[in-house]
């Protein structure tokens, strides 16, 4: 049987990187310091507009992930880093997806509700970030992989040693 390469190109990790940089770098300047030292007075455009399009960048990137675990189901298998950054997207994606509805006319979401929402959002990409840096210093020392190969025998568990 022929060797695959990679799982995904080099273009689109790059793409997704710069996608969660975009998507960080303008949720953060929502917040109450990014205006009052006029970090937003600068840019040509609103950060909302930046952040929906990383997102959507993102959830493009997440649907990559649910192709990757129809194709990939028996050559690799997610490892603990990359189920915490499942569950943080998901989590991002599903807070976020309700932001967005909080602010079309017909729905919103108000309370306790709007501020979980909210804080939740937030929670989560602080988490996704202290995740990215954490993740990245674990590279540097070649650890920290989201994704490992499954051993030729195709067990997803990890192999026992072998009897004497």
């Amino acid at each position: 049987m022929r060797e695959r390469g990679p799982l995904f190109s080099s273009f689109f990790l790059v793409l997704w990187d710069l996608a969660v940089a975009a998507a960080l770098f303008s949720g953060f300047a929502h917040l109450p310091l990014a205006y009052r030292y006029g970090l937003i007075d600068t840019w040509n455009t609103s950060p909302t507009v930046i952040h929906y399009w990383a997102a959507a960048l993102l959830l493009l990137g997440s649907y990559a992930g649910v192709v990757w675990q129809g194709e990939s189901g028996r050559r690799f298998r997610l490892a603990v880093w990359g189920r915490l950054r499942v569950a943080l997207v998901i989590l991002l994606a599903v807070t976020g997806i309700i932001l967005i509805l909080h602010n079309l006319e017909d729905t919103s979401v108000y309370g306790g509700a709007y501020a979980a929402c909210k804080l939740g959002h937030l929670a989560c990409a602080a988490l996704f970030t202290l995740f990215l840096l954490i993740r990245c210093c674990l590279r540097l020392t070649g650890r920290g992989r989201c994704v490992l190969p499954l051993p030729r025998d195709g067990r997803r568990g990890r192999s026992a040693p072998p009897r004497s």
